[in-house]
């Protein structure tokens, strides 16, 4: 249920604007003529769309530049009884009807966002001293939730075997329940899975699912997952480890969709996909999710860790140096 508004406009009186967050409307209406609703974009003088009912017994919708339509209606409105009617405005056209006849009395074709609307009598060159009355209902406003910061929860890898350590994160599902673990493979610290069931971990790894017994678990719960894709990395994103190469390349924690199956596994940024265990096999993803600490480095302008910089690390040439000489020694003159 959203909030019932009962009011009575008249001509030349102050409007009242209301914001819309849905993007249509029932409404009933009592006048002898010139009932009038307006849709903006933003408050302001200007109305960019109006809707008439009952101008010289006709309906006209029209855009703020003198563009419109017009139907002949006599008698859509009285000032004995409320009557009652639809609004609709959405891909690129409003149209309004009576209540409970799907056929609209009038269509037309705009193109702009409407956020805002308000109900008015006729005023300016619709000479009119009668009011009209209003009942509508508008839709709940939809509020963004607020975040709530929490305590605790911070992330940690903590060793084990066939067992779980308290706090183990959940980190998805493949007939139960999966979890996350990180293990040594070949000079690597790999990121992968952990099956209950089986007491086993597993780690994607040169084309393989390589099995674990020795293991270290992700426990905690203050992170979420980003969708994202190819090498697209969050900052924040939580580190799982290192490739085997000199380079060290860092490791990410993903999962991803496989054969109805959510699976954990790496994110190696360079190869632009995420690795999961799977059967046996290594399986490539390219779209995937990634773990990331959602209060980490709340100051960091960029959203992704996609921005590389080139460092020219060449010393400057000789006249320049040349120059910060002659002003470092002015400098000392002045204090000698």
């Amino acid at each position: 249920m959203g909030d019932l508004i009962e009011f009575t406009s008249w001509p030349s009186h102050k409007n009242i604007f209301y914001k819309i967050s849905s993007s249509g409307l029932i409404f009933e209406v009592k006048g002898q003529n010139n009932a009038a609703i307006g849709l903006l974009k933003n408050v302001g003088p200007t109305c960019d769309l109006w809707v008439v009912l009952g101008q010289s017994n006709h309906t006209w919708i029209k855009d703020k530049e003198g563009q419109g339509v017009t139907a002949q209606t006599p008698n859509i409105i009285n000032n004995t009884e409320y009557r009652k009617f639809w609004l609709t405005w959405r891909s690129g056209c409003i149209q309004l009807g009576r209540y409970n006849n799907r056929s609209p009395i009038i269509s037309y074709k705009y193109k702009m966002k409407l956020n805002f609307i308000t109900f008015c009598s006729g005023s300016g060159n619709m000479e009119n001293t009668i009011p009209v009355h209003w009942r509508f209902e508008l839709p709940p406003i939809i509020e963004k939730p607020r975040l709530k910061p929490i305590t605790g929860g911070e992330l940690q890898w903590v060793e084990a075997d066939n067992q779980l350590p308290d706090g183990s994160m959940i980190g998805g599902y493949e007939n139960e329940i999966l979890y996350i673990i990180r293990a040594r493979h070949s000079g690597s610290l790999t990121p992968g899975k952990f099956v209950p069931s089986e007491g086993v971990g597993y780690i994607a790894w040169g084309g393989l699912s390589h099995e674990k017994m020795a293991f270290e678990v992700l426990c905690g719960f203050d992170c979420t997952w980003i969708p994202t894709c190819d090498n697209k990395i969050p900052v924040g994103a939580v580190e799982g480890g290192y490739s085997e190469d000199r380079k060290r390349e860092k490791l990410y924690v993903g999962r991803a969709l496989y054969n109805g199956h959510l699976v954990p596994g790496k994110v190696q940024p360079s190869h632009q996909v995420c690795y999961i265990p799977y059967d046996g096999r290594e399986i490539a993803v390219e779209k995937y999710e990634i773990l990331t600490s959602f209060f980490e480095n709340q100051r960091c302008a960029n959203k992704l860790l996609d921005i590389q910089l080139y460092v020219d690390l060449n010393a400057p040439n000789s006249e320049s140096e040349a120059e910060d000489a002659e002003v470092e020694n002015a400098e000392f003159e002045l204090f000698d």
